[in-house]
């Protein structure tokens, strides 16, 4: 119990995202003047009207924020419990996301890292793309079932992903994935794909802990991997994720028992 109440937390703190109103709250309970929070919000943007009509429009915000705020001081809304938890909750928030900001200041993603991560993806992808289609299923008994039905050749694969894959989103589609590169398929699958053609299943496989697939493979073609500026924002967002869950990993041994 002690171990999922503490991950829970942990996953809790992970966010970066703080309710306005809370934020709010927050801010007058530690005195901060609606004037630095307004400077706060504009930071970055571009001098000009639109800015100042934005600037307005936040000054006029917190001022019936802060008439809001007295109103529910009056009524001492503020010392309800469930308030004071909410008011805790975006503290909280506001500080992990700093530590996040501070984290990645001080450990900055290096161009020559994302251009390492490109060369990776283009030599596991080449320059081939393959056009998928599956059937899931829950066990081994009902993906034989289906395979013997499709071998029999008397309904085509997207029927039968129509009338039995439990995967709805894209089972009302015949089973169609589209087109995806190798790094974007299950590794169960993808190690698969060089030895099949055109037409040919794959599996049955399991694919999740209650999951077995029958894999399709309608297609394959020549396609040039995009270029590295245009791949670089997700490589780079990528790399942020791994290296949080490795950040979170080790503060997660903090925990304890």
């Amino acid at each position: 119990m002690k171990k999922t109440r503490l991950a829970l937390v942990l996953l809790m703190l992970s966010s970066q995202y703080v309710f306005a109103a809370d934020a709010g709250s927050t801010a007058a309970a530690t005195g901060v003047s609606a004037t630095v929070l307004v400077d706060f919000m504009m930071s970055g943007a571009k001098p000009g009207p639109e800015a100042d009509n934005r600037r307005a429009l936040l000054q006029k915000d917190l001022a019936i924020q802060e008439v809001i705020i007295g109103e529910a001081n009056k009524l001492q809304l503020v010392d309800q419990h469930n308030v004071q938890i909410r008011m805790e909750i975006a503290r909280r928030q506001a500080i992990v996301a700093a530590y996040w900001v501070d984290f990645f200041r001080r450990n900055p993603i290096q161009e020559s890292t994302l251009k390492d991560a490109y060369t990776k993806l283009v030599n596991a992808n080449g320059n081939r793309q393959y056009h998928l289609s599956h059937i899931v299923v829950a066990d081994d008994a009902a993906a034989q079932k289906a395979i013997d039905e499709l071998k029999r050749g008397k309904k085509p694969f997207a029927t039968v992903a129509k009338s039995v894959s439990e995967d709805k989103q894209t089972g009302g589609n015949g089973g169609d994935l589209g087109w995806h590169w190798k790094t974007e398929i299950l590794p169960v699958v993808a190690e698969k794909l060089d030895a099949a053609k055109p037409g040919d299943l794959i599996g049955p496989l399991q694919t999740g802990k209650s999951a077995v697939s029958i894999i399709k493979l309608e297609a394959s073609r020549d396609q040039q991997m995009p270029e590295f500026e245009k791949l670089k924002p997700a490589i780079e967002k990528s790399i942020r994720q791994q290296m949080e869950q490795q950040e979170l990993a080790r503060l997660s041994k903090q925990l304890g028992g």
